[in-house]
């Protein structure tokens, strides 16, 4: 998706050249934050950058009223390579 490709390559340009989505680890999920009625619900994205099998990221976008939420998209974890932060 070019959403998430451009969050990728923006947190870090101009060293990520491309970016790879994992759909097979994309779902939709609940989450919580420590609070009896938890954090509600988001979809999260995985995936590596530059074609780098020990590249990862994690996009992360709050579900609203049962949509998507473009506007909330935002990386969760950093973004790593080697198990260690990218920058």
């Amino acid at each position: 998706d070019d959403s998430v490709e451009k969050i990728i390559k923006r947190k870090v340009e101009p060293s990520i050249e491309s970016v790879q989505i994992d759909w097979n680890e994309t779902k939709w999920e609940k989450v919580g934050n420590g609070t009896p009625q938890g954090g509600g619900e988001v979809v999260s994205i995985f995936g590596e950058f530059n074609n780098l099998k020990d590249s990862d990221w994690n996009v992360i976008i709050e579900i609203k009223d049962g949509k998507v939420d473009l506007e909330s998209m935002a990386i969760s974890n950093g973004i790593r390579l080697g198990g260690k932060l990218f920058e």
